[in-house]
């Protein structure tokens, strides 16, 4: 049972710096056009900046709250307020040891997606089309604009957090609070609380519209992978630079391998490849730097995009992750971020998985 009030989100993150013991409030802060970053508000004089739904985002936030938790956990009450993928990242942060989640008050955003960083920051168009954006969530649609793995999220709805803001196919925004802790803060402000429906219709409905574009996003970007040669037409325009890597919310080694002095080739070694191959693509193992990524963390991808937005040559990163980690995942009859209590599939041993790839 969850419960709704007829209240904002600015009342509520409000109240809770000045009315309940809460320390700060961690959410996206808009400064001029197009300009947005994650901050900890602490007074509520601040949250006059507090935008969350600015539909951008600066980096996945689950690696900022892992920063902020990842030696002990917060010793004081801090509300958050996250996109469902940024809020699934996290909870496999918390099972991969990098966070920890004591003391704090969990908001999610049902989430109508983001603009890439190429509309925001270099196009500068972001405030020309936020009112365009809230429109189409108010009508329960797909905006054009926003990232390619948005339109096929069909997880937009928030998890495993207390209090959730629902807006799509809403005139106004609504607040649902969704656990006990959520429903005790109700209570705590007086919020006068009632029954509530989670879902609209037209939330229902953008639901089956992502599913459908993600088959067919993922069916395409299929046939464009196929074989060796696929690969490297998809993956060919890879600089090495690890952007990918680097803004992930699931690559947290401190040491990564492909970033190590294994890689770190002396000139005899170039000049073996040339003499086996006739010639060589410099940088070189950029195609074994994707497929190992892949490897290490396509079971808990939350297909947040970020990848794709931060790629310099214009690689589908984010999109391939998804056709793989859809399958994965499915193999394993695993969501990342669905459940803190379901083990990593990679850290799991089972003598009845698998057994498909023993007979081919």
């Amino acid at each position: 049972m969850v419960f709704s009030a007829d209240v904002s989100l600015h009342q509520i993150v409000s109240a809770l710096l000045d009315e309940l013991d809460f320390k700060a409030v961690f959410g996206l802060r808009k400064r001029g056009a197009g300009k947005a970053f994650y901050s900890l508000f602490t007074d509520s004089s601040q949250l006059k900046d507090f935008d969350p739904f600015f539909p951008v985002m600066p980096q996945n936030a689950a690696k900022a709250i892992s920063h902020f938790t990842f030696h002990e956990f917060s010793p004081y009450k801090v509300a958050v307020v996250l996109r469902p993928c940024e809020m699934r990242a996290l909870i496999e942060l918390v099972k991969l040891e990098q966070a920890k989640l004591d003391n704090i008050l969990f908001v999610g955003l049902e989430c109508g997606g983001v603009f890439p960083f190429e509309i925001i920051y270099s196009k500068g168009e972001a405030d020309k089309l936020y009112s365009d954006y809230m429109d189409a969530l108010k009508r329960g649609s797909n905006f054009d604009g926003i990232r390619d793995v948005c339109k096929g999220c069909d997880l937009f709805w928030p998890e495993n957090v207390d209090i959730v803001v629902s807006c799509i196919g809403r005139e106004k925004p609504s607040i649902i609070f969704c656990t006990e802790k959520g429903v005790d803060i109700a209570r705590s402000l007086n919020l006068n609380i009632s029954e509530a429906d989670e879902r609209t219709e037209a939330s229902l409905k953008l639901e089956q519209e992502r599913l459908n574009y993600k088959e067919k996003m993922i069916s395409d970007i299929k046939e464009r992978l196929a074989g060796v040669d696929g690969l490297l037409a998809v993956f060919g325009r890879c600089i090495g630079c690890h952007n990918c890597s680097h803004v992930c919310p699931l690559c947290y080694c401190k040491d990564c391998f492909f970033e190590s002095s294994t890689f770190d080739y002396e000139a005899e070694s170039y000049v073996r490849r040339v003499q086996k191959r006739g010639t060589i693509r410099v940088p070189m193992d950029t195609l074994l730097f994707h497929l190992g990524r892949m490897t290490h963390m396509a079971t808990s991808c939350v297909s947040c995009g970020m990848c794709s937005d931060v790629c310099p040559v214009g690689i589908p990163v984010s999109v391939v992750f998804k056709a793989v980690g859809s399958d994965l995942q499915a193999l394993f009859d695993y969501v990342p971020g669905r459940d803190l209590g379901e083990p990593l599939p990679l850290t799991t041993f089972r003598y009845d998985e698998l057994h498909e790839v023993e007979d081919m």
